[in-house]
Parts: structure tokens; C-alpha cells; sequence
């Protein structure tokens, strides 16, 4: 088993679970692309956030202290994961 110190494993698993949603919107854009514009636009800012948070958190990438730090490190970066990922899954 590889030992990993827990910041180590849960940036792998940030980077995972980002690299998993990516993977499935390239793979069925249709997921997204099926809504009408009013529910698109508002997915679409969630998926670039979460994304974009959950790269960010996974290799280690910091921001200057302020709200973006807030928004983009943990809690939220969890948050926005979870929330894109549960309703990718729901749009299979």
C-alpha cells in the first residue's frame, strides 16, 4: 500500500475526482449540452469552478490569502466537486 501523508491523499483524490468528471464531459458532452440555456450556464460555472478547484487542489496550487483562497481550497473545493459530480451523475 503506498503511504501518503493525508494532504498527499487528499489532493490525489481531489485530482482523481476532477480528472474523472473531465474525462466523462469529453467523452458525453451531451450531458451538459441537452440542457437548455438557462440550466447549461448555471452547470457549466459550477463545472469550471469545481474543476478548475479540484486541479488546483490536487497539485497543490495556493492563491494568495483572501476569498479566492477560500473559495478554491478546502471546504469548498469539496463542495463543488461533490455538488458537480452528484448531478453529472444524475444527467447519465
Amino acid at each position: 500500500m503506498l503511504a501518503v501523508g493525508y494532504r498527499q491523499g487528499t489532493r490525489l483524490v481531489a485530482l482523481v475526482l476532477a480528472s474523472a468528471m473531465a474525462l466523462m464531459l469529453l467523452l458525453r458532452p451531451e450531458i451538459i449540452s441537452g440542457l437548455t440555456l438557462i440550466w447549461r450556464l448555471p452547470l457549466w460555472l459550477l463545472g469550471v469552478w469545481a474543476l478548475g478547484a479540484g486541479f488546483a487542489h490536487g497539485a497543490g496550487l495556493t492563491v494568495r490569502p483572501g476569498p479566492v483562497r477560500r473559495w478554491l481550497g478546502p471546504p469548498w473545493c469539496w463542495l463543488a466537486l461533490g455538488m458537480f459530480g452528484v448531478l453529472l451523475l444524475l444527467r447519465l
